[in-house]
């Protein structure tokens, strides 16, 4: 299976010096910390790192060489090592479904979920994702939006995964895509690439205790 990539944190926005003045840095949040990016070039690596839907969806993958393309397009130079320095940080990061690596990175990441439940029109099989009376971001398939309405209730992605396969064994599933956690993972990280690119969920640190202790 091909390794894919997922940026890590929640962008804050840009910091400015003063009336009028261009941003001096821009700030990701990873779990309680703000992390400062004051590199243009190094927050649009890290933009690309969403992906691009309409690219995901001709792909179905986002891995290293679709990041370094639209960087690459889009005119950024040294991209591969802002990339490597991305990575380096934990804004990033770069793994493959179904190995070891991937479990361990389950287990210190959570998912975010971001926009509301737009449901099901009349007639769809697939459900909607977005801003009411606003935009549709995304429709998307059942078990896609499964792990944006309940990933984020666990502590972290691996217990998730967990969780949901032991929900599939209860309703009298017996696909191991459902029941098996490894696999749900498996699965998991590309629901995760689409709600991602889309803007529906982010990822961040698994929560330990908060800045007052």
């Amino acid at each position: 299976m091909n390794a894919i990539v997922l940026p890590i944190g929640h962008y804050h926005g840009a910091a400015h010096p003063g009336g009028g003045l261009p941003a001096s840095y821009h700030l990701v949040r990873m779990g309680w910390e703000p992390v400062p990016l004051d590199d243009e070039g190094a927050l649009d690596v890290w933009g690309f790192a969403h992906g691009l839907p309409a690219e995901l969806e001709r792909t179905g993958v986002w891995g290293r060489a679709e990041v370094l393309t639209a960087a690459g397009e889009a005119g950024i130079e040294e991209a591969e090592q802002v990339l490597d320095g991305l990575l380096d940080r934990g804004l990033v990061v770069e793994l493959e479904p179904g190995t070891d690596e991937a479990r361990d990175f389950a287990r210190y990441h959570r998912v975010r979920p971001l926009l509301l439940g737009l449901g099901r029109p009349p007639g769809e099989t697939l459900d909607g994702l977005g801003v009411p009376g606003l935009t549709t971001a995304l429709r998307a398939a059942p078990r896609v939006i499964e792990i944006w309405e309940w990933a984020h209730l666990w502590p972290d992605l691996w217990s998730a995964c967990e969780g949901l396969a032991e929900a599939a064994r209860d309703t009298g599933s017996t696909e191991k895509s459902e029941t098996d956690p490894g696999e749900v993972l498996v699965f998991a990280l590309g629901a995760l690439q689409t709600l991602v690119a889309h803007g529906a969920a982010y990822l961040d640190h698994r929560p330990s205790r908060g800045p007052w202790g």
